[in-house]
């Protein structure tokens, strides 16, 4: 039984060994041999000749109340019998790159529409903003409001939705010192 033990011990030492081998948890995290930017922990992307940053893309959040949009047929604002579309941003994530002294970011939302009671199949628009403002001082770095499309299928009251915004660039100097922000906006008429 012990000699059991101590074989598996010693797999267990070789495997963690092994895994160690290529620096902090074998990911080479920090170590780059392309020289200047090393400490960001990236690595070049042979096909597009970008730097791809894996440590200081910023994440994705969402305020409060843009989680979810509903659309009611004219009129009938309130109303849940007039509801004839709805959706929720279920998830995000990001993709970072950089360019010379600019980080693009490709900023992604997955979520859900539904049709509601006074709905039908057919495309839909959803009003999605994108906006990178500075920590701190809230100054707004970048903002686009994009009308998104998608349809509603025949037959199903309900549809997946995949958002990307693959253009946001910001200065490579601010990219620790922001939050970048996704979710419905409605305009001043859809808060009331």
């Amino acid at each position: 039984m012990n000699k059991i033990r101590i074989v598996m011990f010693a797999g267990i030492a070789a495997l963690v060994a092994g895994c160690n081998s290529g620096g902090v948890g074998g990911l080479k995290l920090g170590q780059n041999s392309q020289g200047a930017g090393s400490e960001q922990g990236g690595s070049v992307d042979q096909t597009l000749g970008k730097r791809v940053v894996q440590g200081t893309c910023p994440k994705i959040e969402l305020r409060d109340g843009t989680a979810y949009f509903r659309k009611y047929e004219r009129g009938g604002e309130d109303d849940p019998t007039k509801i004839q579309y709805q959706a929720a941003i279920a998830d995000t994530t990001r993709q970072c790159s950089i360019t010379g002294d600019q980080m693009t970011i490709n900023v992604v939302a997955a979520g859900r529409a539904a049709a509601g009671p006074a709905g039908k199949a057919g495309p839909i628009k959803m009003p999605i903003r994108v906006a990178v403002v500075e920590k701190g001082t809230n100054k707004v770095l970048y903002s686009e409001l994009t009308e998104f499309e998608t349809a509603l299928p025949q037959g199903t009251p309900t549809t997946q939705f995949l958002f990307s915004k693959p253009d946001v660039s910001i200065p490579i100097t601010a990219s620790r010192s922001v939050r970048v922000f996704i979710g419905f906006d409605e305009g001043p008429q859809g808060r009331g």
